[in-house]
C-alpha cells in the first residue's frame, strides 16, 4: 500500500526517519508549502494532496499539524487508513488555553517571535530530552518563514472540524505537552509518550501502525 506522510508544524519528513513499516508499504512524504495569501486551509490541503495517486489504494498518516491536514484531506479524497499522531481529530480537543489565544489573536503577536526562540519552553513542550532532539527542532524552528509560521498557527487555533471523521486512528503519548491527551478521545495510548514520541518511541508506534495498516478489518 501507497503511504503518505505528513510531518509535523515547520518539520520535515525526517521526523518519521525512526519508524519501521512492514516492507509491503511504499512510504511518501508530501513535504510542506508556502501558504498564499489568505489561502484557506481547505485549499491548502487541496494543493498539500495533488501528488497522492489516487488510482491505487492509500493511507494517510499525519504528525501533529499534519494530523489536521491529513484530516482535510480525508474529506475530499477518500484513503484506506487514516491515522494521526501527536494531534487533534476536532477543534473541541484544541486546549482552551489555545483556544482563548485564538480568539484574542495571540498568534499574530510578537510574542510568537519571544516563544519561537525560547529554546528552553520549547523543547518542554515537544519533549526534547536529547540533545539532538534539541538541535533538530532549533534547525526547524530556524528554517520556517515568518509567513508560514503566522498561517500555520492561524489555521490550528481558527480550525472548524467539529464532528470526528469516520475511520479515524488516533495515536496520542500520555506526556504530551503540547496536545494534552486529556483534552483528546485517542484510540491507541503510548504510556509515557511526548509530542516528539514518533522518536523516542518509534519502536513501538512502528508496532501500533503495522497493525492498523495490515487489518483490512482494523477496529479500534
Amino acid at each position: 500500500m501507497n503511504i503518505y506522510f505528513i510531518s509535523g508544524l515547520g518539520a520535515d519528513r525526517h521526523a518519521f526517519d525512526r519508524l519501521r513499516l512492514e516492507e509491503q508499504h511504499v512510504c511518501h512524504f508530501i513535504d510542506w508549502l508556502e501558504p498564499e495569501r489568505n489561502e484557506s486551509i481547505e485549499l491548502y490541503a487541496r494543493r498539500m494532496a495533488k501528488d497522492i495517486d489516487t488510482t491505487m489504494p492509500f493511507a494517510l498518516i499525519g504528525l501533529s499539524f499534519g494530523g489536521i491536514i491529513a484530516i482535510e484531506i480525508s474529506t475530499f479524497l477518500s484513503p484506506l487508513r487514516l491515522v494521526i499522531i501527536s494531534s487533534i481529530a476536532t477543534q473541541s480537543e484544541l486546549p482552551l488555553a489555545y483556544r482563548i489565544a485564538g480568539k484574542l489573536a495571540l498568534h499574530r503577536s510578537r510574542l510568537v517571535h519571544r516563544l519561537r526562540n525560547n529554546d528552553r519552553l520549547v523543547n518542554y513542550l515537544f519533549g526534547a530530552g536529547s540533545s539532538f532532539l534539541s538541535q533538530y527542532l532549533r534547525e526547524r524552528i530556524a528554517a520556517m518563514s515568518d509567513r508560514y509560521l503566522y498561517w500555520s498557527l492561524n489555521a490550528i487555533l481558527q480550525w472548524k472540524q467539529k464532528e470526528r471523521v469516520k475511520g479515524l486512528v488516533h495515536i496520542h503519548g500520555t506526556k504530551d505537552r503540547l496536545f494534552p491527551i486529556g483534552n483528546t478521545k485517542a484510540d491507541i495510548r503510548v504510556e509515557g509518550g511526548s509530542h516528539f514520541m514518533v522518536m523516542t518511541h518509534a519502536g513501538i508506534l512502528s508496532k501500533h501502525i503495522n497493525k492498523v495498516l495490515s487489518e483490512s478489518d482494523y477496529q479500534v
